[in-house]
């Protein structure tokens, strides 16, 4: 099909790109993923928790918060505290983003916005 349309292969590969909503990609790995088992792709490295890069920050709980704490643990080497991915945003995954942000010159408030995710699922420092 791809030579009757004279596309060759990697034509196909970069048109899809272009047609594909960027995230969709993502959505599907993480969609795939076993959570807490953090993988990498070309969309940055994913936790099976949540595939987003919603705002999110001390108080907060649930997929997205899980998913923070697995890439400062299992990604980053960054301690959460003592109860490591349970899903609530408290002081030691504050700390714990405030930490990485300073390592990588971005505002140490301790939210998450996109940056911060964006650098969550980046490679990480070496420290």
């Amino acid at each position: 099909m791809l030579k009757r349309a004279g596309l060759s292969v990697a034509a196909a590969a970069v048109l899809a790109g272009a047609v594909v909503p960027v995230g969709l990609a993502s959505e599907a790995f993480a969609a795939g993923a076993k959570a807490g088992v953090c993988k990498s792709s070309v969309d940055g490295t994913y936790c099976g928790y949540y595939s987003g890069s919603a705002y999110t920050d001390r108080g907060d709980a649930g997929a997205k918060v899980k998913e923070i704490q697995a890439l400062l643990i299992h990604h980053h080497g960054y301690s959460v505290g003592p109860k490591g991915v349970d899903g609530y945003f408290g002081a030691g995954t504050e700390s714990a983003v405030k930490r990485l942000q300073r390592g990588y010159g971005l505002k140490a408030d301790g939210i998450v916005s996109a940056k911060t995710w964006d650098r969550l699922r980046g490679e990480p420092l070496n420290r």
